[in-house]
């Protein structure tokens, strides 16, 4: 029998308390409770939207920790992991004035932006970039987080990760614009507005250029 749904966020928040202190030795981190988290937000990813939310509230802030992570390995784990559900998540339609999909997509927003390992932020690029094309249909709310980190990658020192996140964008913009307009009015403001972040870039003048 599956925990109630009080039982299931007591679990999943004692086990991400266990999991960081288990990984709080930077240099010999142990990774068997994120995997266990891994499969258990898997697994609990068809319980109904209200104690779904309230799981991923705290799986939310456990990711960002660990996105964050000092060792390199342990913080690619986080974010690839954090990308397997996501692709998954974004199999499943949204409802109108629901903003499920944001919620879920902030850890790569946050670690995004926190983050002081470049290999980091290019592998969120690469992770986000193949979800929204290859879910882009689904895509509702999530674009505003999808912006948000490509917005921030804009302002990035590395030009690899300008580049990258550039390609991406010019290619929603160009194939799936559609998709961008029928979601909602501030989708598109999103969408302005994270080319102006490229134009502003100083270290990329053809990135600029273009956007």
């Amino acid at each position: 029998d599956r925990l109630n749904s009080t039982a299931i966020v007591d679990f999943v928040s004692d086990l991400c308390r266990l999991s960081l202190e288990e990984l709080a030795n930077t240099a010999h981190p142990r990774v068997y409770g994120l995997t266990k988290i891994v499969e258990i937000a898997h697994f609990n990813m068809n319980r109904i939207r209200l104690v779904w939310n309230r799981i991923w509230a705290v799986l939310s802030d456990y990711f960002i920790a660990v996105g964050c992570h000092k060792n390199l390995s342990v913080a690619i784990f986080a974010v690839d992991s954090l990308r397997q559900l996501a692709m998954k998540f974004l199999e499943r339609d949204e409802l109108a004035n629901y903003t499920f999909q944001n919620e879920f997509l902030r850890p790569f927003v946050v670690v995004m932006r926190q983050s002081h390992s470049v290999e980091i932020r290019e592998l969120i690029i690469r992770c986000v970039s193949q979800m929204v094309l290859a879910r882009v249909a689904n895509v509702k709310s999530g674009w505003k987080s999808m912006f948000m980190v490509f917005t921030t990658a804009a302002q990035d020192d590395a030009q690899t990760i300008v580049r990258l996140s550039f390609e991406t964008i010019e290619k929603i913009v160009r194939e799936h614009f559609a998709h961008i307009t029928e979601t909602e009015i501030t989708t598109f403001t999103d969408c302005v507005n994270c080319l102006i972040a490229f134009t502003n870039n100083p270290h990329s003048l053809d990135v600029a250029l273009n956007a």
